[in-house]
């Protein structure tokens, strides 16, 4: 697959940052005396800046966002950044915490669109990202921190600014201005690219992937057949109303009703059992058709959505999928059910949960800041903080594995905490997620696990999940068999 001058740059870098991450820190000096916090940039002076103290991994930082300066269809974000702290004696290396490329840029940040469900990423120009590079920050020192982002639609006038470590700065207003001097705008190009949520009904066999404008609802085939059968059970009552009842959620419009199989018996067999099973389910959504015009299609098991290589992934491959397009934002209806069952360590909000990581990887406390609504979304900072006598690394405990929760190979997955999931209404959603290119997504996170947290100092992972059904007020973080974390309060 041919990949992009962004994709090349994200994969050398991230190799980059693990080797970086293997060493560690020494232990960090007290701060010194607080400054009065860093002017963003003069441009953005009308609007007030948003400031905050941002702990990155030992790393004090005092970081003020300011508005975004939109320079024609490209936005400028600029952070004003004081070092309080630093956690090593290479004042470079503080430009690092900032980094998607495991480099001295700026290039880490992203500027997401809730309004439009799309998430933007540093431009990139002839020369590289078009963004601050080589800086230098030393102790007590303040310098402002550039990025540009092309694509940004002209009607968008606030965004939320993401940062590593410092989580996100929600509703940051986008203003008319000069692009900073120091920043070449000519040929810039960004991804832009399309947010996907991706949840599963607790109660009931249906699984729902959202993007922009169009939803399909997997209905789990194990559930609604019986082996070989294409006649409804007497259980598949309840699935079928589900669907039903986020179809008239959406709204009348046309549905495409497509059955799937695993790999099992002959590729004929079950290409004409997936049609039958199909027909089924089309059948039995009470819905009108002149209002719900449907369509019914058989792939067999020509797209399996996992391989076919265990028991489990056969089951999830054998399922019917109906598609629609809306650009109503659905909101689910909230079910009374218990969580499921878990062999992790659990506490509450709270108190967050300690975890004495495998492999000698230090002792942390996870404790997650107030779930905030953000448009269509849903989000929450947790806070990773060593709380041994030594450095600690969360690698491989939040994340997917190589392979992702859409079966993709990502050797950089499991630098993400996509592998955390939210518990609320009935449902469990995975983190939003976006396509880089065909066939290849990346979690709305930041890919951090890999690197150190000395002792007493903190790691912030920003978390992006559909929003649950109004009235809501906790939401759990699980990770199966891991952590789970309940009554985060719902803002």
């Amino acid at each position: 697959m041919k990949r992009s001058p962004m994709i090349r740059l994200l994969a050398a870098g991230l190799a980059a940052a693990v080797a970086g991450g293997c060493g560690s820190d020494p232990e960090p000096s007290p701060p010194p005396s607080p400054s009065p916090p860093p002017s963003p940039t003069a441009t953005s002076d009308a609007v007030p800046a948003i400031t905050r103290q941002v702990d990155a991994a030992g790393d004090l930082l005092t970081l003020s966002v300011g508005a975004l300066v939109r320079s024609g269809d490209t936005v400028v974000l600029t952070v004003g950044t004081r070092v309080d702290r630093a956690a090593s004696s290479g004042a470079g290396q503080i430009i690092r915490r900032f980094s998607a490329s495991g480099t001295t840029t700026f290039d880490g940040a992203r500027l997401v669109d809730t309004a439009h469900r799309r998430v933007h990423l540093v431009a990139e120009g002839d020369g590289g990202c078009v963004c601050s590079r080589r800086v230098r920050i030393g102790e007590g020192e303040t310098k402002p921190l550039t990025a540009a982002f092309a694509g940004v639609p002209t009607d968008v006038t606030t965004l939320s600014v993401m940062l590593p470590y410092a989580g996100v700065f929600a509703g940051v207003p986008v203003v008319d201005g000069p692009a900073p001097a120091d920043l070449d705008l000519a040929g810039a190009v960004s991804l832009g690219a399309d947010l996907d949520a991706y949840s599963e009904r607790l109660d009931v066999g249906l699984r729902t992937r959202r993007g922009s404008g169009q939803v399909d609802l997997d209905l789990d085939t194990d559930v609604l057949f019986r082996v070989d059968s294409a006649q409804l059970t007497p259980e598949a009552g309840k699935t079928i109303a589900a669907a039903v009842e986020d179809l008239r959620a959406a709204g009348p419009g046309p549905l495409t009703i497509t059955g799937h199989t695993d790999d099992t018996g002959s590729t004929a067999h079950n290409q004409e059992l997936s049609q039958q099973r199909a027909e089924s389910v089309a059948k039995a959504l009470h819905l009108p058709a002149a209002q719900w015009p449907r369509s019914v299609a058989a792939k067999g098991e020509t797209d399996p959505a996992v391989p076919n290589n265990d028991a489990a992934n056969r089951a999830r491959n054998r399922r019917v999928t109906v598609t629609f397009k809306t650009t109503k934002e659905q909101q689910q209806k909230a079910t009374e059910v218990p969580l499921p069952t878990t062999d992790g360590v659990r506490g509450k909000a709270a108190e967050g949960v300690e975890i004495t990581l495998p492999l000698h990887r230090g002792t942390v406390r996870f404790t997650p800041g107030p779930a905030t609504r953000n448009g269509a979304f849903l989000q929450v900072d947790l806070v990773a903080t060593a709380v041994g006598t030594g450095t600690a690394t969360i690698l491989d405990f939040l994340g997917q594995g190589v392979f992702t929760a859409r079966d993709e190979f990502d050797p950089y997955a499991r630098y993400g905490a996509a592998g955390i999931r939210m518990i609320a209404g009935g449902s469990s959603s995975f983190g939003l997620d976006y396509e880089v290119e065909p066939g290849d997504h990346r979690c709305l996170c930041d890919r951090l696990l890999n690197q150190p947290i000395p002792a007493g100092t903190s790691q912030t992972l920003s978390l992006w999940f559909p929003a649950p059904p109004d009235g809501t007020a906790t939401v759990t973080l699980d990770v199966p068999d891991r952590l789970r974390i309940t009554d985060i309060p719902v803002r």
